[in-house]
């Protein structure tokens, strides 16, 4: 029901009225909200990845710090859902490594370089992995970071503390 400066909501046996003003002040911290909050929230997620050059995503491969690799994030869809695998070139963009590996994105997931060259995934889904490239055969070798001495690379350790003590 409509009056000069109430709207009255009635539903069932309770009823709920707001004055003018009190739309008001709501309607404007929910656009405040909507005009800061929102792209802020936005940009930080994107700033976490954009600022790690380390860090490879769909959207921006990521350059291994010898600069003789460029890890890309593929992302596809099938009757599971969304998944992101991904792959290694060489500079001239010859592919060196396809990963078999598939990691569901609904989870947190990311993909980076050690500053040993080496390929690390963390999936919130199936747990950590790298993959370094063998010398004597020059392919690249999956290995467990639970089952491994090897500590995990600052980033890995920044975003998720819990899960990465050494």
């Amino acid at each position: 029901m409509w009056s000069s400066n109430k709207v009255t909501l009635h539903e069932k046996s309770s009823s709920l009225s707001i004055s003018l003003n009190q739309r008001r002040v709501i309607s404007f911290g929910l656009g405040v909200w909507l005009a800061i909050g929102l792209p802020w929230i936005t940009a930080c997620q994107r700033g976490i990845t954009s600022m790690s050059k380390e860090v490879a995503t769909p959207e921006s491969p990521a350059v291994s710090p010898s600069n003789k690799y460029i890890l890309v994030i593929n992302s596809s869809d099938d009757a599971q859902g969304g998944f992101y695998s991904f792959q290694i070139q060489n500079q001239d963009r010859q592919v060196l490594y396809v990963s078999p590996d598939r990691f569901a994105s609904r989870h947190t997931t990311y993909f980076l370089w050690d500053q040993n060259d080496r390929v690390w995934v963390y999936s919130g889904d199936v747990g950590t992995f790298f993959w370094e490239r063998k010398q004597n055969t020059h392919e690249w070798e999956k290995n467990s970071y639970a089952q491994s001495n090897l500590p995990a690379p600052e980033f890995l350790r920044k975003m998720r503390p819990q899960f990465f003590k050494k």
